[in-house]
């Protein structure tokens, strides 16, 4: 990672990581987002993701890990989008299997996060990862997946759609008209072809999924948050 890691808030690792994207209409898409943000694309085509991991050492800078949250399963559904010339990662939801980390994501940074009762299994290089959503007075999402990873693995070439897709170093929120941003740092993913099955899906419905979707894998990487700027008023304001 070339990038200087000073001034980061929180320390994550992100383990047996599947990013599942399909194209959708970019004007579609458009009306689903909130009116200050505009889609990203590539080669005129728009994308939204499901991304089901674990995240393991987490802990915020100067103090150790939480023995009892330092990990946790997610489960997230992301698009790509552009704050002028800025691109990034907005996010309709993330649900996760703990319960504080939950909190502190929603009234913290404004995330949508959501409670979810979720569950990993590994069986060799085989990996079942499930979650039922029970977050109150939340819209019930339930989804099932077995993916293996194949191959080697290998490193993502700037100006492909596999990078375009993983490669993002920010993420955007939009609170009470005002967008705000997160820059997240990380080595490049060492990304594998996988083989995927979805058992049950009632999370994506919302979103235009279809069946011609593409994947990919990375077992492991190490990110750094920062805190979050808003972008609509003064740079480099905290969060409110």
């Amino acid at each position: 990672m070339s990038q200087k890691t000073s001034g980061w808030i929180m320390k994550q690792t992100w383990e047996d990581l599947l990013f599942l994207h399909w194209s959708v209409n970019r004007s579609w898409l458009q009306s689903m987002l909130p009116p200050q943000l505009e889609v990203d694309t590539f080669d005129g085509k728009a994308w939204i993701g499901i991304v089901p991991f674990e995240m393991t050492h987490i802990r915020f800078r100067g103090l150790p890990p939480v023995p009892f949250a330092s990990r946790l399963l997610e489960l997230n559904v992301r698009t790509y989008v552009k704050y002028g010339e800025k691109r990034g990662v907005y996010f309709f939801s993330l649900d996760a299997s703990h319960r504080a980390g939950v909190s502190i994501a929603r009234n913290l940074f404004h995330l949508p996060y959501f409670r979810a009762k979720m569950g990993k299994k590994r069986e060799g290089n085989q990996i079942s990862f499930w979650s039922s959503r029970t977050h109150k007075n939340a819209n019930k999402a339930d989804y099932h997946i077995i993916y293996e990873p194949v191959g080697e693995a290998y490193e993502t070439t700037k100006g492909n759609l596999d990078y375009w897709l993983t490669e993002r170093d920010r993420l955007f929120i939009v609170r009470e008209h005002n967008v705000y941003q997160g820059k997240i740092k990380h080595h490049k993913w060492p990304l594998q072809q996988v083989d995927v099955a979805v058992l049950r899906d009632t999370l994506s419905q919302t979103y235009n999924y279809h069946e011609s979707f593409i994947t990919h894998f990375s077992r492991s990487v190490t990110t750094y948050l920062w805190p979050f700027e808003k972008l609509t008023k003064t740079p480099g304001s905290p969060i409110e």
